[in-house]
């Protein structure tokens, strides 16, 4: 009698197990690292967790005075490794199919926003961006509870599967939340910046509005994390406005949510204003993050226009017929990483004329002998000291002359020779001619005035004809 009692116990806990679709849960992992990153005012808490979708999620700083917000919030389709299930492949019933998809056809009900396409679109991506629903539950508060199939529209259908979050815990007293600030960013700083009242509320009829500036030469990047303020009208027309102006003009004009969107200004200096037509409205306003990239400003070289300027290089193009002396290029790209130029800037050289294309065109060049002597150009083995100009296919010979490995010395020292040499030389025979010619004026001065003297003489002596009186 007993054998039978456990034999009809067991069929019981089988057919309760088929009727649930054959799932037997063992345990949900999770996993969770964290690490401190420095801010202007205090440490930010960085989380990182992974766990199973049909668990609930739960997000918790562990400061008190420290609010939640999130960075990533994925759910993996094709990665089931923190859901540890056994599953029997039992498809469900007909039954259960037509009653759902007949009950989701004719209901009449109406959602915020365009979510059953977005659910249709969801149901056939191997990575669903979670970050709205979790922003609606977590941003802005200090801990939150989320079920992905109760708070995520369309997720009630969806299989077990990874979640992949990434969020923040930041202290209260390293956000600003007060209007009309300006915020000066240093070379590689990174801040953050929310609307009074979020993410409850956000406030109007009267100017908010913030003022980013960082040093010459670098950007203002603002991504913002969460923006979430009154919806556009049906003609589209936004009643509340976020706007971002650099100059005069436009960057960044919007309304209603936004997650992750990204400006970088052109310059170095932008405002941003949230404008509201109510006192108060009751959505979580915006969360931002601030950030100086780019580098430090580089001045043009001389003979060059700039032919490329983004975020992480710049590109200079030297005018017809020049080249950068060092490297023999028409071009130099500068790459920007960390904050610094890949090279000294003080140390970029100017364009310089490599060769003319005249008929009378010629290419200065010195050899690299130890005697310095310079072999004519035009095919005579004469050597000269001093400078040889020859023609531009002219072969150098004699002396052993590298074309390839001296040709930016030679280039260089032409370039002395010209600025420093002939200049100098100039001056000192303007001198030696003034010096000349002022001892001419000195000797010929010295010549007449004893002249002068004799014939004053003469004049003033009596004659010996005329009697004295």
């Amino acid at each position: 009698m007993q054998p039978r009692k456990w034999l009809a116990f067991t069929l019981l806990v089988l057919s309760t197990v088929d009727i649930f679709g054959g799932i037997i849960k063992i345990m949900a992992k999770t996993t969770r690292t964290s690490k401190a990153v420095k801010l202007p005012q205090g440490y930010m808490e960085i989380v990182e967790e992974e766990t199973c979708s049909d668990s609930v999620i739960r997000l918790t700083c562990r400061s008190l005075y420290a609010f939640v917000f999130l960075i990533t919030a994925e759910y993996q389709r094709d990665n089931k490794q923190s859901c540890n299930y056994q599953v029997n492949k039992v498809k469900r019933t007909p039954r259960f199919r037509l009653s759902y998809y007949s009950l989701r056809e004719n209901s009449n009900f109406k959602l915020r926003g365009n979510y059953i396409k977005d659910e249709l679109d969801e149901d056939k991506q191997p990575i669903v961006d979670l970050r709205k629903s979790f922003n609606r539950r977590c941003s802005g508060h200090h801990h939150c509870r989320v079920t992905i199939g109760e708070h995520h529209p369309g997720a009630a259908k969806w299989s077990p599967a990874n979640i992949r979050l990434k969020y923040a815990c930041i202290p209260e007293i390293a956000v600003p939340k007060y209007c009309n600030l300006e915020v000066t960013i240093n070379n590689g700083e990174t801040g953050y910046i929310k609307s009074p009242g979020y993410p409850l509320y956000y406030p109007g009829e009267y100017s908010c509005g913030w003022t980013f500036q960082t040093d010459p030469g670098h950007r203002v990047l603002l991504v913002f994390h969460d923006l979430s303020i009154r919806s556009p009208e049906p003609n589209g027309n936004c009643v509340d406005i976020i706007r971002i102006r650099e100059n005069g003009r436009t960057l960044f004009e919007s309304c209603g949510t936004r997650i992750g969107t990204k400006i970088i200004s052109n310059s170095n200096k932008i405002t941003l204003d949230l404008i509201s037509s109510s006192r108060l409205f009751p959505a979580r306003g915006f969360l931002l993050k601030y950030e100086a990239i780019g580098c430090p400003e580089v001045p043009t070289p001389n003979g060059s226009i700039i032919t490329n300027d983004t975020v992480v290089s710049r590109t200079f193009q030297c005018n017809h017929d020049k080249i950068f002396p060092d490297t023999r290029q028409p071009t130099r790209t500068l790459d920007c990483h960390g904050g610094h130029w890949n090279e000294s800037i003080k140390n970029i050289p100017t364009c310089i004329v490599w060769y003319s294309k005249t008929a009378s065109s010629t290419v200065i060049l010195k050899s690299t002998t130890d005697n310095n002597r310079l072999s004519n150009l035009s095919g005579d083995s004469v050597h000269r000291p001093g400078v040889i100009i020859g023609r531009d296919n002219a072969d150098a010979v004699g002396s052993g002359l590298n074309m390839d490995s001296a040709q930016p010395a030679m280039i260089k020292q032409a370039d002395y020779v010209i600025d420093v040499v002939l200049p100098t030389i100039l001056i000192a025979l303007l001198f030696l001619g003034n010096a000349v010619i002022v001892y001419i004026i000195f000797q010929y001065r010295k010549r007449k005035v004893p002249m002068m003297n004799h014939t004053e003489e003469i004049t003033l002596s009596p004659s010996a004809d005329v009697p004295q009186v």
